[in-house]
């Protein structure tokens, strides 16, 4: 029975993010501790460490076709030790002895610690697909819409025309400097260590002398990790790494969420996210709504992400190592990877099928009747004058009159003193024209575009 509304049978199609449950599904996870152990057996023989044969044996066996689920629950609830019950399950159906040979020389957080980061890598793979696939998307988006006029805002009033093209590339942008922290962190993210106990590798260094640092390197390599000169399991920053870019994501993902479900506000009607009419239902007493549910989630998983990250943050290990990190990894990072998914997959969905009001969008530029266009005004002003602290008090009080006396802006200013002087009809007619005050808009979509992957 589901305790987390992550693994409920009727909120299945809300959490569905196979591809990352099949890389943290508790069976999943004992697969890779088994491919480590065959993994570390296989570099031992090649290197003469170990009996070729009894290699192959535990190689053979390493799968969950001999070694059983619930054996290794049986051993753990006598040792209280993950990785012992899993070797002696495997050991235990591995012939001729060869189960003598395993795990030679190495410890338990090697076990875990490798096989995590194995884990984190498919992980990510999977997070950079998606990031890239929305980068697509977004950018479809912004080429199809960059002549779409609408305004912009900030807090929460009307502020200068753009277009929504623009709005969409900054926000591919700021996605595609996740795909860079992504590519560039897993240097430090994807680590491994086979160093013995302490990390000196003194265990391994009394079976085959200089031979270890070849195994390390080998196992290490064929898990697709990098090696680290000096034991780093004394410290977790490589993990509250990878922590804080799924903060940095979530701070992106709920901005974004919010910015559309503001736009979605009836009130505005400019941006919904899809809305299945035919059968979603928005509330069960008012017919009409079309609640944006996803937006919600999105906003409501990324506020757990960073929850999550605290509370990861905040753990260090004691001494060489303790179990606290263990039982925080297990605890906080396959949840939040499962969250990251999720927040992916929606927002993929929401941005391949997302309907945009263009009318809407042209109705609420146009509804200030000209006052987001006080701005360009006033440079004009300024450039006919040459005083730009007196053209900036003109058009303020212009603004503040027109809006107050409920006059539309563009006609006031028509005989506004300290204006009218100024500029014939004409030109305040193309001053005041929206789409002649964008700027270098194109070109910044343009460079958007141009340095994204297609």
């Amino acid at each position: 029975m589901a305790v987390n509304i992550i693994d409920s049978i009727i909120f299945n199609s809300d959490y569905d993010a196979k591809e990352i449950r099949d890389v943290f599904d508790e069976t999943k996870v004992v697969e890779s501790w088994l491919l480590f152990e065959a993994t570390l057996a296989e570099v031992q023989a090649e290197l003469g460490i170990i009996p070729k044969d009894a290699a192959k044996e535990i190689s053979s066996k390493a799968s969950l076709e001999y070694v059983k689920m619930h054996r290794i629950a049986e051993l753990y609830s006598k040792t209280k030790l993950a990785s012992v019950a899993t070797i002696r399950a495997l050991a235990e159906v591995c012939e001729n002895n060869a189960g003598e040979y395993l795990h030679y020389g190495s410890c338990t957080p090697e076990l875990f610690e490798n096989t995590l980061a194995y884990r984190i890598k498919k992980a990510m793979e999977i997070y950079e697909n998606d990031l890239l696939k929305l980068q697509r998307t977004l950018n479809q988006l912004a080429k199809k819409h960059r002549k779409t006029m609408m305004v912009d805002r900030s807090h929460g009033q009307q502020a200068l025309p753009t277009t929504f093209g623009f709005i969409v590339a900054t926000w591919s942008d700021e996605i595609s400097r996740h795909v860079e922290r992504f590519r560039e962190s897993r240097k430090r993210i994807l680590k491994g260590t086979i160093k013995g106990a302490v990390g000196n590798y003194s265990s391994h260094y009394a079976i085959s002398g200089s031979k270890c640092l070849e195994m390390e390197k080998m196992v290490l390599d064929r898990l697709g990790l990098e090696s680290n000169p000096i034991n780093l399991r004394r410290h977790m920053e490589r993990l509250g790494e990878l922590m804080t870019l799924f903060t940095l994501l979530a701070m992106t993902f709920e901005k974004i969420a919010d910015d559309v479900m503001n736009q979605q506000r009836n009130e505005i009607g400019e941006l919904e996210e899809p809305f299945d009419s035919s059968s979603q239902i928005g509330s069960s007493t008012m017919p009409q709504k079309r609640n944006p549910v996803r937006l919600e989630a999105i906003q409501a998983w990324c506020k757990k992400i960073r929850s999550n990250a605290y509370a990861f943050t905040d753990t260090h290990m004691k001494e060489a190592h303790d179990i606290t990190g263990f039982y925080m990894e297990d605890l906080i990072i396959p949840e939040t990877c499962v969250l990251v998914k999720l927040v992916l997959n929606n927002a993929n969905f929401i941005f391949e099928n997302l309907v945009v009001h263009t009318q809407a969008m042209r109705r609420n530029l146009e509804q200030s009747n000209g006052l987001v266009m006080t701005e360009a005004l006033m440079i004009a002003l300024t450039k006919k004058t040459g005083k730009k602290e007196t053209a900036h008090h003109i058009i303020h009080m212009a603004a503040m009159e027109a809006y107050e006396k409920g006059t539309a802006f563009n006609e006031y200013v028509l005989h506004f003193p300290g204006i009218k002087k100024y500029f014939t009809q004409e030109e305040l007619n193309e001053v005041l024209n929206p789409e002649n005050y964008l700027g270098l808009t194109d070109a910044c979509i343009d460079h958007v575009l141009n340095k994204t992957p297609m």
